[in-house]
């Protein structure tokens, strides 16, 4: 039987007046300043394609729009709501939330879809009446946030999240010194833009929202975000109690290093990447690519030709390089954090806090890249089969499209 919340939901049509009437209820005018990615990709197409891809793009979906957007198959009896009940999916790679209308505002379901393991999960259970999404969530899961109106002006993380409002650079035709371009601030500056979303505490204006409203990328992150909240039970390995702005780089790195990893994932709600979580461990990239690939990576041999120890699967699907090959672009959905390993002071004080330096590079998973060049698949095959030539790869993507894979063009 359904929970009694449920009958108080308003009917469908009524609610989808509303979302027209209020746009502080979901997407509207938002800040000013914002043009969308839509505008981006009038003249940056590539760069767009591949954003698309990429679970930032798909962190908050529309599923009036897009039904399709809905991992959960499962809506049994058990399941105090119905697949009609959700007008927002949240996150699309580990775990899956939904949001429902209540009352003019919306909030997180009391259950949530572990991706990878295909099931239910409790999240908040008891308390998730008493955190409104728009005002927990907004200000990092879409662009152009408006806190007066509690509307904004694009859903997910677009290109404006980390280049600031673009109407200025879209009004003057390209001007690239309209737009933020984040390689060109200096490393602070450009680790802000993150840490504004990946590092907690109170915008300094209100004090009610957990991130830092009216923060531009460029901008200086301390005039707008408090000292982040205490130390977390698993953060003794990074937290000294200094509240600098070196702790919050700190705590940054901290969750850079869990990028691969089971165990942890949004710090704000409070919840691991799924309850079923036993064996914490830092998954290999290729595992990484399997939790979206779910139909693929089952069947690594058959798909591949080799097994993951001989090839993984970035190997052959070359993420795109840039600078030379010294790193990946930000802009592929294949991305990495790879570049040179790190010096100790990043995290710490050059004075190491008093201590000694550990003994071995710490597991951040920030590797160089392995191929520094931007490679088809089959340049990628005849780059390690070099007696080989290209009928040979044809031959073998003829046989992989025979077995039921899509063969990507190239």
């Amino acid at each position: 039987m359904r929970r009694d919340w449920i009958k108080r939901l308003i009917p469908t049509a009524v609610i989808l007046a509303a979302l027209l009437a209020f746009p502080g209820i979901s997407k509207g005018e938002g800040a000013k300043g914002y043009v969308t990615s839509d505008s981006c990709r009038e003249c940056h197409e590539e760069i767009y394609t591949e954003w698309k891809k990429t679970p930032h793009a798909r962190m908050l979906r529309n599923a009036f729009k897009d039904p399709d957007a809905v991992e959960a198959t499962d809506f049994g009896p058990e399941i105090p709501f119905k697949k009609s009940d959700i007008y927002f999916t949240i996150g699309s790679h580990w775990i899956q939330k939904y949001l429902t209308l209540l009352g003019g505002q919306f909030y997180v379901l009391p259950k949530y879809w572990n991706i990878p393991e295909a099931k239910w999960e409790p999240y908040s259970i008891w308390n998730w009446r008493e955190k409104p999404y728009p005002i927990t969530c907004n200000g990092c899961h879409a662009v152009g946030f408006d806190p007066d109106t509690r509307s904004y002006t694009e859903e997910s993380i677009g290109c404006e999240a980390c280049h600031g409002p673009g109407r200025s650079h879209v009004e003057s035709e390209g001007d690239p010194g309209k737009i933020v371009h984040p390689a060109k601030l200096s490393k602070e500056r450009r680790d802000m833009i993150c840490e504004a979303c990946h590092t907690d505490g109170k915008d300094i204006k209100t004090q009610m929202y957990p991130f830092p409203i009216g923060f531009k990328p460029g901008e200086d992150l301390t005039d707008y975000f408090t000292d982040f909240f205490m130390p977390k039970p698993k953060s003794k390995g990074w937290y000294w109690g200094d509240m600098s702005y070196k702790e919050r780089h700190r705590m940054f790195m901290f969750w850079v290093n869990k990028f691969y990893a089971t165990d942890r994932a949004c710090d704000i709600c409070g919840f691991d990447r799924g309850l079923t979580v036993t064996d914490i461990y830092t998954m290999s990239r290729s595992e990484y690519c399997g939790t979206c690939h779910r139909e693929v990576y089952p069947r690594y041999t058959d798909h591949s030709f080799h097994t993951e120890e001989q090839a993984g699967c970035a190997d052959c699907h070359v993420p795109t390089v840039i600078d030379g090959g010294e790193r990946y672009s930000i802009h592929d959905h294949r991305f990495d954090f790879s570049q040179p390993a790190l010096a100790c002071t990043e995290c710490h004080d050059t004075d190491m806090n008093g201590q000694a330096a550990p003994a071995q590079t710490h597991n951040f998973n920030i590797r160089e890249v392995k191929i520094k060049e931007n490679l088809t698949v089959p340049q990628a095959c005849l780059k390690c089969h070099e007696d080989k030539d290209s009928g040979w790869v044809s031959g073998k993507l003829k046989k992989m499209a025979e077995k039921g894979f899509r063969v990507l063009p190239e």
